[in-house]
């Protein structure tokens, strides 16, 4: 088995790239590539190897200073379908190359993907039912059933999908009072607003995307999912203020994972929450420069303000919670 992997061929013209058939086999050699193309490369490799039914795979750096060898451990961290790694056996290379142990390959029935949601969901503070969790894979094979023609994620190893999608949609959660109405700006696939509706169903939740294809996803897997209290709209920000204008229902929590810079996001979510509403932005690390180039719409609104630091327990990844409060005056 191989994967085709487009780099650059030095030998001819170097500004040319073309289509390289990289055979699949425990051991890969980074001599043949240019350090710019191993961060690409690895994550694929080792997921084709994965596939092929290889879980421990040999990659050989060389000695040298140590550089490739801190680079290549380094994306091994940040890989969930790296399981372990350590400095390869004298015969094997011994420092200059480096053992990987994979996790094994497992779908989104099986117990495996139900423990990271459990225990992902657990390690913030979230409890969840093994219903719920049957709900989520359900979710999540119909994400990876429309991703082809919806591009409703980058993500596809299943493992990362539970952790990175629906355990961290959860986090929100205890922000949110009980029966609010929500709103989830650029859901894209349903996150977060669809795994909140399925812990919190006494929430009423709106889903707006400006995609007419993940709207109609967002459409069928409240379908498929059987729930109620929750409907999807195919809407900029812009149009629904105006529909609430007309209409006059505000939204007690407006929330968005990482669609817009927070500055942007208070534009747009300001006029469609209530006086004693709730702005939840879910962004990565770090936080500052947004906040800082927010500040004066902050203080302009007179909004409090709150962040909750976190990682997802799996894969390490950091997180914030940047939660705003709207003051009545």
């Amino acid at each position: 088995m191989s994967f085709a992997k487009v780099l650059r061929n030095d030998q001819d013209d170097k500004n040319a790239t073309e289509a390289v058939k990289v055979p699949i086999s425990d051991v890969l050699d980074l001599h043949t590539f240019l350090p710019h193309e191993i961060p690409s490369l690895l994550g694929e490799y080792l997921r084709a190897c994965r596939a092929s039914g290889i879980y421990s795979v040999r990659i050989v750096h060389g000695k040298g200073k140590g550089v490739l060898k801190k680079m290549v451990q380094g994306l091994l961290k940040k890989l969930p379908m790296v399981a372990s790694f350590s400095d390869a056996p004298l015969p094997a290379g011994g420092w200059g190359a480096t053992i990987v142990e994979l996790t094994k390959e497992f779908d989104f029935d099986s117990p495996e993907w139900a423990e990271i949601v459990y225990k992902g969901a657990r390690g913030l503070g979230v409890d969840v039912t093994p219903r719920q969790i049957r709900l989520f894979a359900l979710h999540a094979r119909e994400l990876m059933a429309w991703n082809r023609f919806a591009g409703l994620t980058s993500i596809t190893d299943p493992g990362e999908i539970a952790e990175k999608h629906f355990v961290d949609s959860l986090v929100p959660s205890p922000f949110i009072p009980v029966s609010s109405r929500v709103l989830d700006i650029g859901s894209g696939g349903g996150f977060p607003g669809i795994p909140l509706k399925i812990i919190r169903p006494d929430l009423q939740v709106r889903l707006i995307d400006a995609s007419r294809k993940k709207t109609s996803f967002l459409k069928h897997i409240i379908r498929t999912l059987g729930l109620e209290g929750i409907e999807a709209s195919h809407l900029r920000t812009e149009e629904l203020a105006k529909e609430i204008e007309g209409k006059g229902i505000l939204h007690d929590v407006v929330v968005s994972r990482a669609v817009s810079k927070i500055g942007m996001l208070l534009d747009q979510a300001i006029p469609l929450v209530s006086k004693n509403g709730v702005i939840i932005a879910m962004k990565g690390v770090p936080i500052d420069p947004e906040l800082k180039s927010a500040t004066a719409k902050i203080k302009d609104e007179a909004l409090a303000l709150h962040t909750k630091d976190y990682h997802l327990p799996r894969c390490g990844i950091k997180r914030c919670l940047v939660v705003f409060s709207k003051k009545a005056a």
